[in-house]
């Protein structure tokens, strides 16, 4: 079967901003699946990444989103809060990387959702996760390379690397999509969807698994020495 056909009856909302969800949700416009970007009415920030003169016309933006459809609405006003609850009804997945509680305060949450919509599937990635002492943390990929130990596989004797491009953000969208593939197999079972807490920091200590095991020597290691 064709790799890009594979999600094409699956209806995804992608209610992200720079990369870790809308790469996740481009990864799943790649299966095929109906992607409808929502974003608010000033647009995505990442219109704006590194533009060169073309404000709104970033190569960054146009590939993360290609293979999207776009709109805008206004999540904070009674008319685009009825609009995406509208489309809500029709979605067998919500992606979103809003900070924890912003969907709460917006009474669109998973709970308010779900009586909507049973079968939706609600991923929501987030540095470090839905619960838990650093949830409203504000931190860069950087910072989750760091406290994962992944600085000290680079680098020389002197002073650590700085990874490029960002490692969390792109395995944080790989385990959204590993987990909404995987609730969606559920599903055709259940009938039911689910709720699916992504953080950044712990998809990238998934990949340090074996690292920090046996921590290398800035400047002794496979990648380093």
């Amino acid at each position: 079967m064709d790799a890009g056909k594979l999600l094409t009856d699956v209806r995804v909302l992608d209610l992200g901003q720079y990369l870790p969800g809308p790469f996740a949700a481009r990864i799943l416009a790649d299966m095929g699946a109906d992607v409808v970007k929502v974003e608010p009415p000033q647009g995505d920030p990442g219109r704006y990444f590194d533009a060169e003169g073309r404000p709104g016309e970033s190569p960054f933006y146009g590939l993360i989103n290609a293979g999207k459809r776009i709109i805008n609405l206004d999540l904070k006003a009674a008319e685009g809060r009825d609009a995406f609850l509208a489309l809500i009804d029709h979605a067998d997945v919500l992606l979103e990387s809003l900070r924890p509680g912003v969907l709460d305060r917006l009474e669109l949450d998973y709970r308010r959702l779900k009586e909507r919509n049973p079968r939706l599937v609600h991923c929501a990635l987030s540095g470090y996760g839905q619960t838990g002492p650093w949830r409203l943390v504000a931190d860069h990929d950087i910072g989750y390379v760091a406290l994962t130990g992944m600085l000290s596989a680079l680098g020389t004797h002197d002073y650590p690397a700085i990874p490029y491009p960002p490692m969390a953000d792109h395995a944080g969208s790989s385990q959204a999509v590993v987990g909404i593939l995987g609730a969606l197999f559920s599903r055709s079972r259940s009938g039911e969807g689910c709720y699916l807490d992504v953080s950044l920091m712990e998809s990238l200590l998934y990949v340090q698994a074996i690292p920090l095991q046996v921590p290398p020597q800035l400047g002794a290691g496979v990648l380093n020495g």
